[in-house]
């Protein structure tokens, strides 16, 4: 389902091909693809939450996107009604907690949408905007995550704020990675520094299946 509404979705964005150069797809190591990444200081000022409008229905199907990542990430068939996931079965990778009613879940941008519009969506078009803050074409850029944890996240970067479950620190740091990647937006130096040291003190790079970047460019 995640692919069909994707797939919808980028009918929907238009991007001049100037504007944003290919990049070639495959696997990454996350510190080679970190240092793909441009290193540029942030964009001060302008950003409104309305400018990444609100969640879609990019199928038709009467779900929204919200409605589809509690689909797809719980451990049970979900129950629906007016349209709206009521119960099923989701386990936060921040912490690691288990949740069966969706009003104690929300739904992160796992790099924040001021932490984008800072990082180069500012020169977006509004339907760019809207795709990226409904990107259902990969799997770690939106987390049915816990909502208090989340709202302690905020749109904070690496810099200042981790999973408090430690062991989802390797897995959150891929992903925060690839989002940038795939959407070609830049980190500043404190950013990328604390990206490679919590890196490094998680000992991600250490582990027997360490986790890579998914190179999947956004339209």
């Amino acid at each position: 389902m995640p692919s069909t509404i994707f797939a919808t979705l980028l009918s929907l964005v238009t991007v001049a091909a100037a504007a944003i150069a290919p990049l070639p797809t495959g696997r990454l190591s996350v510190m080679t693809a970190l240092d793909r990444l441009e290193v540029r200081a942030e964009h001060s000022g302008g950003y409104a939450r309305s400018k990444f409008g609100d969640w879609i229905d990019a199928d038709g199907d009467g779900l929204d996107t919200r409605a589809e990542v509690l689909i797809d990430e719980s451990k049970i068939r979900v129950t629906i009604s007016s349209r709206t996931v009521r119960t099923g079965r989701w386990v936060s990778l921040y912490d690691n907690l288990t949740w069966t009613d969706a009003s104690d879940v929300d739904i992160d941008h796992v790099v924040a949408l001021n932490e984008a519009w800072k990082s180069g969506a500012y020169l977006w078009s509004s339907a760019r905007r809207i795709a990226y803050a409904n990107d259902l074409g990969v799997s770690w850029a939106l987390r049915a995550v816990t909502d208090n944890v989340n709202m302690s996240k905020g749109d904070r970067d690496p810099s200042s704020w981790l999973p408090p479950y430690r062991a989802a620190i390797c897995t959150y740091l891929a992903g925060w990675v690839a989002v940038k990647l795939r959407w070609k937006l830049s980190v500043d130096a404190a950013e990328k520094s604390s990206i490679a040291s919590s890196w490094r003190s998680a000992g991600c790079a250490s582990r027997s299946r360490p986790p890579t970047v998914d190179v999947r460019p956004a339209p």
